[in-house]
């Protein structure tokens, strides 16, 4: 399964499950964002792998006056159209290599989307670009340890495909396993202040699909998610 690809097959069942998931449970990794973001009002705001446009919903409804979203998918693209603002302003494409002018956007954020990159320098080059000077980056991200468990080889390091399935084993997906060291590049540090970083775990979003690992380190780890606020120098 292509990583960049998928989202045209799996789309429908990844809204439907991820809907059906949180309607009985809080996102945590919406609290992180909404705590890291600034005051929005009269900013421009950008989702990277924006899906079906629930997080660009969000940031309209916390003031932000002009929102855009790119996703690699079509179809969620499509999805997203019909519930935001301005359609227009979704758009089709690749994040490592965007059409926006430089210094256009306040706040970029990304849920669960940078990690199905295969290298982070050259967005983080492209984010830099189109963010303002001192514009905030705001990511969450699958935790690399957590990558390590769904590895045929438990190798902390090797770079292969793995396979989760969420929101109670019903929705497969499909990305490339990284390591903290990816995500806090000489290249980050070159154009990006850490602002924040916080390690979350979401005991329930994953149980199921880990019940039969039984080393204790294994188990702490399989749930944790990452968040990662940067501020553009």
């Amino acid at each position: 399964m292509n990583p960049i690809k998928q989202y045209e097959k799996i789309g429908k069942d990844y809204i439907a499950g991820q809907n059906d998931f949180f309607s009985k449970r809080e996102d945590e990794a919406i609290k992180f964002i909404k705590k890291s973001l600034p005051n929005l009002s009269k900013k421009k705001a950008l989702d990277i792998g924006c899906g079906n446009g629930k997080d660009i919903k969000l940031l309209e409804s916390l003031g932000a006056s002009d929102v855009y979203g790119i996703d690699t998918s079509k179809f969620m693209a499509n999805e997203a159209k019909k519930i935001v603002r301005k359609p227009s302003n979704i758009l089709v494409g690749n994040i490592e290599n965007t059409q926006f002018e430089n210094n256009y956007f306040d706040v970029i954020i990304g849920r669960f989307s940078f990690h199905y990159l295969k290298n982070f320098d050259k967005t983080y080059k492209e984010l830099s670009r189109i963010l303002k000077k001192h514009g905030i980056l705001v990511l969450v991200i699958h935790h690399p340890f957590r990558d390590l468990t769904s590895k045929k080889k438990k190798i902390y390091g090797n770079t292969e495909i793995i396979k989760i399935e969420l929101y109670n084993n019903k929705v497969p997906v499909y990305f490339p396993t990284h390591t903290l060291k990816d995500y806090f590049s000489k290249t980050f540090f070159y154009y990006f202040y850490l602002s924040g970083f916080e390690e979350e775990q979401s005991p329930e979003e994953y149980n199921d699909e880990f019940k039969d690992i039984h080393d204790e380190f294994f188990t702490k780890i399989v749930n944790m998610k990452t968040g990662v606020r940067g501020r553009l120098k």
